[in-house]
């Protein structure tokens, strides 16, 4: 007897937890609206928008245009050829209500600059052999810069309550 009851305690238990924890999500479409490179600050709200309305039981919750707090995190390029990266990754951005929505994307958009490794160490490798001083130069050679241009388009989930 004992046993049925934890059961069915479980049983509704649980299920009121499900109730209570069931949320809407929505998939919202951001845009980056200016090239981000090298100079760009790490968490800015001027370079991504909303770019479509978001809707919930026939009502607009998020509207278009809707800045978007993104974090930008870059790694600079550096000598032997090694390029630098950037990633954009959504954080946050707020509904209709002024209310504060986050976002879970992932990653968000990922770019690396131009791979010089190759380059770099064979001239520094081969001049630096046959002109040693001076060839060894040709190993300062610097990787590309990463940038992402804008209306580069992402996608992120947003939980609606």
């Amino acid at each position: 007897m004992r046993r049925i009851i934890v059961i069915l305690c479980v049983i509704l238990f649980g299920m009121g937890v499900y109730q209570t924890s069931a949320q809407q999500t929505a998939n919202v479409g951001i845009e980056i609206t200016k090239k981000l490179g090298k100079d760009t600050k790490k968490a800015e709200t001027e370079s991504a928008v909303v770019s479509n309305d978001v809707m919930k039981d026939g009502k607009i919750v998020i509207a278009a245009g809707t800045p978007v707090t993104v974090d930008i995190h870059t790694e600079k390029r550096h000598g032997l050829g090694v390029p630098g990266t950037i990633r954009v990754v959504p954080i946050s951005t707020t509904d209709v209500n002024g209310q504060i929505v986050l976002l879970n994307g992932g990653e968000g958009k990922y770019d690396i600059g131009k791979n010089r490794r190759g380059a770099a160490v064979t001239c520094g490798v081969i001049f630096g052999i046959i002109t040693f001083p001076v060839g060894l130069l040709f190993l300062c050679i610097k990787g590309g810069h990463a940038s992402i241009p804008a209306g580069t388009q992402m996608v992120a989930t947003a939980t609606l309550n």
